[in-house]
C-alpha cells in the first residue's frame, strides 16, 4: 500500500485574498482546445501531507467513475478510496512563481488505464487555496474548486492532524486524529509516480502525473474521515471512514507535476 499512496503529491498554496478571483487566461492562453495547452508542468516543494486509503461499497462508486475506467474491487463488493490533503512551502503552476498553500482531493482506486505500473485513482474532487491551480485543473475538466477556507493543521506536543475541505460542498470532508510524524533523518522512499485521472467531454481523459522525490512516512492509524457533503456520505455509506489499507502523514522534498489531456 505504500506503493499506492506514499508517492502521491499535489500541493498547496495559501494565496492572498485578492487572488481568489484569479483569471487563468493570461497564464494558459496558448495551445490547442480553444486555448488550453495539451500539457502543462508544475512543481511542489517542501510539503507535508496526509494520505489515507479505505474501503467503501463498490456500487457506491461504480456509477461515479466513467465506463472507460476499471474500478479496482479490492474485496468482493468493495472498492478503495483515497483522501489526501497537504500544505507546501511552494507550488508552481505554468509561469507563475511558487507560493505556499494547501490542497485536498478524494478519489477512487482504478486500474491504470495507460498500462503503466503507477498507482492510479479517478479524481472525484480537488480543492486548493491556490486559485491558479484550481482554475487550470477545472479548465481541463476536473471537479476542482478554489477554497480559501481550506484548513490543514498539525498541533500539540503529541501531534494531532486537522483538515477541513469545504468545497465542493456536496463532497466536503474533514480529517481528524493523532499522528506520529515522519523521522526527518530516516531514509526517503525511492522516487515514485502517482497518477490522478479525470474525464472531460471537451479535453478527453486527463492524467495528473506526480513524480515525488524524498518522501518519508509517519503513522496515522487513528485518523478518521468525517463526510460532510451528502454525496460523500452516500459514497462511503455513512458519516465516517477509517483507513484500513493505508494511513500516514508524509513529508517530501519535491513533486514534479505533469498534466496531460487526451491521453487515451
Amino acid at each position: 500500500m505504500e506503493r499506492w499512496i506514499s508517492k502521491y503529491t499535489l500541493v498547496v498554496v495559501l494565496l492572498p485574498a485578492c487572488e481568489a478571483a484569479y483569471d487563468d487566461t493570461d497564464v494558459f492562453r496558448s495551445g490547442g482546445h480553444g486555448g488550453l495547452d495539451s500539457e502543462f508542468e508544475g512543481a511542489y516543494e517542501t510539503c507535508d501531507e496526509f494520505a489515507g486509503v479505505g474501503v467503501v461499497p463498490f456500487e457506491n462508486v461504480r456509477s461515479r467513475v466513467p465506463s472507460d475506467y476499471t474500478v479496482v474491487e479490492v474485496f468482493p463488493g468493495f472498492a478503495a478510496v483515497v483522501a489526501q490533503s497537504g500544505r507546501c512551502e511552494g507550488i508552481q503552476v505554468g509561469v507563475l512563481p511558487p507560493r505556499p498553500g494547501a490542497f485536498a482531493q478524494f478519489g477512487v482506486m482504478i486500474v491504470p488505464p495507460d498500462g503503466s505500473t503507477d498507482s492510479a485513482f479517478y479524481q472525484l474532487m480537488f480543492t486548493s487555496t491556490n486559485a491558479a491551480l484550481a482554475a487550470r485543473l477545472r479548465r481541463s475538466g476536473a471537479n476542482a474548486k478554489v477554497s480559501p477556507g481550506l484548513e490543514y493543521s498539525i498541533t500539540g506536543s503529541e501531534p494531532v492532524l486537522h483538515v477541513s475541505a469545504p468545497r465542493p460542498a456536496d463532497l466536503a470532508w474533514m480529517l481528524d486524529g493523532p499522528i506520529t510524524l515522519p523521522d526527518p533523518a530516516g531514509p526517503p522512499n525511492p522516487v515514485t509516480t502517482f497518477n490522478y485521472w479525470h474525464q472531460s467531454h471537451k479535453y478527453g481523459n486527463v492524467r495528473q502525473s506526480n513524480a515525488v522525490t524524498g518522501i518519508r512516512l509517519g503513522e496515522g492509524s487513528g485518523v478518521v474521515l468525517t463526510a460532510v457533503g451528502e454525496e460523500l456520505q452516500e459514497i462511503i455509506g455513512g458519516g465516517s471512514l477509517s483507513f484500513a489499507f493505508f494511513s500516514s502523514p508524509e513529508v517530501f522534498d519535491l513533486a514534479e507535476l505533469t498534466a496531460t489531456t487526451d491521453v487515451l
